[in-house]
């Protein structure tokens, strides 16, 4: 997402704990369109004073921040009556909690200066349909779908626009649970009707799109891209077969 939105002209900060990931992040970018788009700041979401630092330093490096994008998160595959009350707590604190401290930090300012600004947040499909394995990851994204569609309404009049992507299963990472079992992975493939998994560019794409002013008019949405997924009967069946729901 870094790299497509600084191929698109813009220039960007990425944040989260950890300085070697970001510094990565933006090595990538500067060898591809050279230095000076990319820019890494350590924060983390779910301190609010850490957050409001990181959205300081990002002014002073951008000169004005026009749009955010939130995307941490966190999910490990586990039974409901195994999981942990610091588990669930952990992933509410991250996901739903945290997009709220880096949301309203950044939209207070935009209010404060009197100008507008693009939220966008990144959800799932199983935000509204549910999936075993995983609800305290979906409880806390049902969370932020509904802030979702709360601030996008609230500020939209402002100049605020709050909006949201939810990808469907991408191998990338931490989330390919599939990447050791063919089998299952092909299951999945059968399971959504595109008859392929996301391309992690289709998912820069679409939180371009609702940055740009081209959706200047999309207030509350989620762009679900999951292949129509979400659409078919075997949604996520296959969840009982991922590590630790055996």
């Amino acid at each position: 997402m870094a790299a497509e939105l600084c191929r698109l002209g813009a220039r960007v900060v990425v944040s989260g704990r950890t300085k070697d990931t970001l510094d990565a992040t933006v090595e990538a970018v500067d060898a591809e369109l050279g230095p000076g788009r990319a820019f890494a700041v350590t924060a983390d979401v779910r301190d609010p004073a850490s957050v409001e630092a990181m959205a300081g330093r990002a002014t002073e490096l951008l000169g004005a921040v026009d749009g955010l994008v939130n995307n941490a998160s966190g999910l490990f595959p586990v039974k409901a009556e195994e999981l942990t009350p610091n588990g669930f707590d952990a992933v509410v604190r991250i996901v739903l909690n945290g997009t709220w401290h880096c949301t309203s930090e950044v939209a207070r300012r935009w209010l404060a200066a009197g100008r507008g600004g693009a939220v966008v947040n990144l959800l799932t499909p199983y935000a509204w349909t549910g999936a075993p394995g995983i609800v305290h990851n979906a409880s806390a994204k049902g969370g932020v779908l509904a802030m979702t569609r709360t601030l996008g309404a609230e500020w939209s009049g402002h100049g605020v626009r709050v909006n949201a992507v939810a990808p469907g299963w991408m191998p990338v990472g931490g989330t390919d649970f599939l990447a050791g079992d063919p089998a299952v992975r092909q299951r999945l493939i059968d399971a959504i009707p595109a008859g392929r998994l996301l391309k992690p560019e289709e998912t820069a794409r679409a939180v371009a799109y609702l940055l740009s002013d081209d959706a200047s008019y999309v207030v509350g949405e989620v762009l679900t891209i999951d292949g129509g997924h979400h659409l078919s009967k075997g949604l996520y069946e296959f969840t009982d077969e991922l590590p630790g729901r055996s």
